[in-house]
């Protein structure tokens, strides 16, 4: 157990030839294996994964055919939004209802989330960009409102996916009257249709119906199936929805796919995840890239009191060395993974690169590992930073964290 000391404490401190027809027929069906996809979801609820208690506002990367891990929790959100009203607190945001990640130098330079509920003074039809300077409304409900006809003004933005030239695909959380468009009822948006905005365009148009999405599920499935609701959108490389559904049961956290009239998306069945019990996936994207997630066990430890620092799907047996400081700053450190080390280079920061080895982890075969470490019970109000990086031959970093002591 160690001890996590202020910034000034810190410091002092010969085979067979094959013909070739058939050796291209091996290549294609190995590289045609080879080709998947990486997501982030988020859960419609509190769950369970390993063991680790997972919150409906965190975000999880999944690989296929692998357990989930953590690359967003809430205290990463929560580091990149900041503290916009000065309560002294950073925000914490709620349930994630929709979720993208564009490619970008930093993974936060293209990081869009909506909300299941107004909070924080966003609208739960709002879509909000995070970055290294703070959250931002990218579109607004009431932007929302108007491409779709909505005719109250009043929409809940349930999924949405960005494509590279502002093109948005979106669904909504409830049915909605439209002055224009029509889905399965005449006048009407379902909460299971599929809405397309071109960029550049004012107007959204129904590319997909509830009933379109029901077909594509009962396809996958092999049995008649009614969704009830879309919960989660993304696009893949070729240009295939993905998507995420309310019902059967069965598949409320599996991954399907409009490709060859609907399947399941290879690794990524509900049972694929890893989770405790029966999950409801409600917001998802593709992952353009991952990195060693980085969580924490307590995000308001008391003074005299202690947390942990969670590696996750880290590569096994390599140095991971948590890094900390008393901010965010400017990338100054490009590296795989999050893009780039972004703390601030402050007093905590060097205090925290001259205590390496005792702030160094090695993960286990499934790329965990915990640090453990003590709040001094004379320690103030102090809010910490935080970010893993590996020190092996792939080095890369994790996401960013905020860990408020004493408060």
């Amino acid at each position: 157990m160690h001890v996590l000391a202020p910034p000034a404490a810190a410091a002092r401190a010969v085979r067979p030839r094959t013909p070739r027809t058939a050796l291209a027929l091996l290549l294609l069906v190995a590289s045609a294996g080879a080709q998947s996809v990486d997501l982030f979801v988020s859960t419609s609820t509190d769950a369970d994964l390993s063991g680790s208690p997972v919150r409906d506002s965190d975000v999880l990367s999944h690989r296929p055919g692998l357990p989930a891990a953590f690359a967003l929790p809430a205290e990463a959100l929560s580091a990149l939004a900041g503290d916009p009203t000065g309560s002294g607190l950073h925000v914490v945001f709620g349930d994630i209802d929709a979720l993208h990640v564009s490619p970008g130098g930093l993974a936060s330079d293209g990081l869009y989330i909506s909300l299941l509920s107004n909070e924080n003074g966003f609208l739960d039809g709002d879509v909000l960009a995070l970055s290294q300077e703070g959250a931002s409304v990218f579109r607004s409900e009431a932007e929302f409102a108007a491409a779709a006809g909505a005719s109250d003004g009043n929409v809940d933005v349930d999924a949405f996916s960005l494509d590279a030239d502002g093109t948005i695909w979106f669904s909504f959380a409830e049915d909605e009257a439209s002055a224009f468009l029509s889905g399965d009822q005449p006048g009407s948006i379902g909460d299971g249709d599929v809405l397309v905005w071109p960029a550049g365009q004012s107007v959204a148009q129904i590319v997909y119906t509830e009933a379109q999405i029901d077909a594509f599920v009962s396809a996958a499935l092999g049995a008649s199936t009614s969704t009830v609701d879309t919960r989660g959108l993304a696009r893949d490389a070729a240009g295939q929805l993905l998507f995420v559904v309310q019902s059967p049961s069965a598949h409320d956290a599996s991954v399907f796919t409009t490709a060859g009239g609907g399947a399941l998306l290879d690794g990524h069945d509900e049972a694929s995840f890893g989770f405790g019990a029966d999950e409801e996936l409600d917001a998802l994207s593709v992952a353009p890239s991952l990195w060693p997630g980085l969580a924490v066990s307590e995000p308001r430890p008391a003074a005299g009191g202690s947390f942990s620092f969670e590696v996750w799907d880290a590569e096994p047996g390599a140095p991971h060395v948590v890094l900390m400081a008393l901010d965010l700053g400017p990338s100054w450190l490009p590296l795989a993974g999050w893009g780039g080390l972004v703390l601030a280079d402050d007093a905590l920061f060097f205090a925290s690169a001259h205590l390496l080895p005792s702030l160094t982890v090695l993960p286990d075969a499934a790329g965990r590992a915990s640090l453990a470490l003590d709040v001094p019970a004379a320690l103030t109000a102090l809010d910490v930073t935080a970010q893993a990086v590996c020190l092996g031959a792939g080095a890369s970093a994790s996401d960013p964290l905020v860990v408020e002591l004493a408060q």
